[in-house]
């Protein structure tokens, strides 16, 4: 089975529901890049390594509450675009 927007947005609910540090966030975006890259589109891979930029420092950091906002989107099937 495939991995969806809905499974990351889920899961994302959960580490920032734990107070999970963003660069760690940015962390295991690149994970679930890594290891669904076969079999998730092209624009979910690009939001996937987008949000990755986290573990770049604080800089790159998104408020709990856009990340909030983010997981709601792709829980309900958005495409999130990060970046135009």
């Amino acid at each position: 089975m495939a991995y969806t927007r809905k499974d990351f947005g889920l899961e994302l609910k959960e580490k920032i529901k734990k107070g999970e540090a963003q660069d760690a966030i940015g962390e295991w975006a690149y994970a679930m890049y890594y290891e669904h890259m076969l079999e998730i589109d092209d624009d979910f891979q690009d939001f996937l390594t987008d949000l990755n930029a986290m573990e770049g420092g604080p800089e790159f950091a998104r408020s709990y509450e856009e990340l909030d906002q983010i997981a709601d989107r792709l829980i309900a099937g958005e495409n999130v675009k990060l970046y135009p």
